[in-house]
């Protein structure tokens, strides 16, 4: 388990940007299946009551010569443009999480299972 910043790319995918350095990427890379807790922590009250959303999905590392990589790299900095000061070290790299399930828990009995299609629908 690890804590990552993440953005999302044009089509509401999450991408974040990992150091090969990190523990958590060697475990991507030899196990791509992975789910991101995703949630705003708080001080106060039960943590357990806090919404969130865990999702299901499968990790797939962009590379660098690649054609979507450069408008990924573009889009990933226009939202996390602080992450221009390391975006380019020859260790990091993006990596976009493709979803197939989210467990949406609103807090106490308040639970919902989301396919992905259910996470890409307009409204």
């Amino acid at each position: 388990m690890s804590r990552i910043a993440f953005a999302t790319d044009p089509d509401g995918a999450p991408l974040s940007l990992i150091s090969d350095l990190s523990s958590h990427t060697t475990a991507l890379e030899a196990q791509p299946d992975c789910a991101l807790l995703v949630g705003e922590p708080s001080d106060r009250g039960d943590p357990l009551t806090h919404p969130r959303l865990t999702l299901h999905a499968t990790a797939c590392f962009i590379p660098r010569d690649s054609a979507a990589h450069p408008a990924l790299r573009a889009h990933y900095l226009a939202q996390r443009p602080k992450a221009k000061l390391y975006i380019d070290f020859a260790d990091f790299r993006l990596v976009r999480f493709d979803v197939r399930l989210a467990l949406l828990n609103g807090g106490f009995g308040r639970a919902y299972k989301l396919t992905a299609e259910d996470l890409n629908a307009t409204p």
